[in-house]
């Protein structure tokens, strides 16, 4: 399979949530629905001219760059099929040939050694920590004062605090509820917790809010708790400088939380985005990024109120990424949409409002299905091994013991 296959099947199939066919995201699924159906009619003009519009909204989407060597393959338009294969491999993707003969009319050795390139080791990782037993590791935070690592596991329903001496449970949830986002402020610990079948004693019969909520480090008492309705699903959240922000998959919104009291309110609203994930927000606190999983990276001006998607840079990709935090003036992304999974680095401009670079900073079997991170002081920590990879297409584990799940730490370069 292409590595950005199993993404694009996602982009095709049905979204947890409304998307604005007039938002560029709409549109781009609109051009991409419209090209299959003259594709499969046998309108290959139709199809180009649409499949080019999606491509111009999202020229780093792998099952739109395959699509139009394909079209261009059956139109007999050689040069134009190599051109955009060559775009798909620049852009890290990786591909089975055995399982699309159709490209090796234009396969060269150029290309062989690109795909070879694309799979092969890059940087270094060092397992900071294993853990072993099935709890599903998904977000942490760190305070480096106690060096103490929190983490959430989505199968046990817990949030643990890690140090050199060992691991202590911090809180427990009630059954069928977990934390999938975790950050520190002023020696208090805030997560995001929700309700999933992935959470053992998950019953879905009950009607359970997901909240923001503020425990104490030190027994895992609950102090305060946020909610905004019923049905939301909160994920990822972001500690910001002046500001919470918390992503609700269930809706594709991003809320906040104003000087960390109050209220939540909806910063974007639904119709945008698809499954936003990552959140990281510029040194002055006057930008914030937005990572979504299927359409890439939006820029929201704060002190504006607009909201922009960022173009990837040629030969990079901004899609598929789960995590996104900052390091300097650049941005540290988990990438675990494709296969092999990466961890790259976006040079970013001085306003953020460009994307200059993508560049793979780490690329390793070690990885599977990584999750979150963070930076502390010149070092990028994560989930490195999540054990998401031990769930079924039902949610289901598929074994109780699968590989320990793993911390680990990259080396980062001012």
């Amino acid at each position: 399979m292409g590595a950005g296959l199993w993404l694009a099947a996602m982009v095709n199939g049905a979204a947890a949530q409304n998307v604005d066919p007039n938002s560029e995201l709409g549109q781009f699924r609109d051009h991409r629905i419209a090209g299959m159906r003259a594709l499969e009619a046998g309108d290959l003009a139709g199809a180009a001219r649409r499949f080019g519009g999606a491509a111009a909204i999202l020229p780093d989407s792998p099952s739109i760059l395959l699509l139009q060597t394909q079209v261009s393959l059956q139109q007999k338009r050689k040069a134009e099929a190599r051109a955009t294969m060559v775009d798909y491999l620049g852009r890290g993707y990786v591909l089975d040939l055995a399982r699309h003969p159709e490209f090796n009319a234009l396969w060269d050795a150029d290309m062989e050694d690109q795909l070879v390139s694309n799979q092969s080791p890059v940087g270094e990782m060092r397992v900071t920590a294993t853990l072993p037993g099935f709890g599903l590791t998904d977000s942490m935070a760190y305070a480096p004062a106690s060096e103490q690592m929190f983490l959430s596991h989505v199968h046990t329903g817990k949030v643990t605090a890690l140090t050199a001496a060992g691991s202590r449970d911090v809180v427990t949830f009630r059954p069928g509820v977990a934390a999938y986002g975790l950050g520190l402020r002023d020696n208090r610990l805030w997560a995001t917790t929700a309700a999933t079948r992935q959470t053992k004693g998950y019953d879905p019969k009950l009607n359970i809010s997901s909240k923001v909520v503020l425990v104490d480090p030190a027994n895992g008492q609950i102090l305060q708790s946020f909610t905004h309705g019923t049905d939301r699903r909160f994920g990822h959240l972001l500690m910001g400088r002046d500001d919470l922000y918390v992503a609700d998959t269930s809706h594709g919104e991003i809320l906040r939380l104003n000087a960390y009291q109050g209220e939540l309110e909806v910063l974007i609203p639904e119709g945008y985005m698809d499954s936003p994930t990552g959140l990281t927000e510029n040194q002055d606190a006057t930008v914030l990024i937005v990572a979504d999983f299927i359409s890439g990276l939006y820029r929201v001006d704060l002190t504006l109120g607009s909201l922009v998607r960022l173009l990837p840079p040629e030969g990079g990709s901004t899609l598929g990424f789960s995590a996104i935090t900052r390091y300097g003036s650049d941005i540290i992304a988990i990438q675990n949409g494709f296969q092999p999974n990466r961890i790259v680095r976006l040079r970013m401009s001085e306003d953020w409002s460009q994307i200059l670079a993508v560049e793979t900073i780490l690329r390793s079997k070690q990885l599977s299905q990584p999750t979150q991170g963070l930076v502390t002081g010149d070092y990028f920590l994560f989930v490195a091994r999540s054990q998401w990879d031990n769930l079924d297409s039902q949610g289901n584990p598929i074994t109780p013991e699968p590989e320990p799940a793993l911390i680990g730490a990259v080396k980062l370069v001012p």
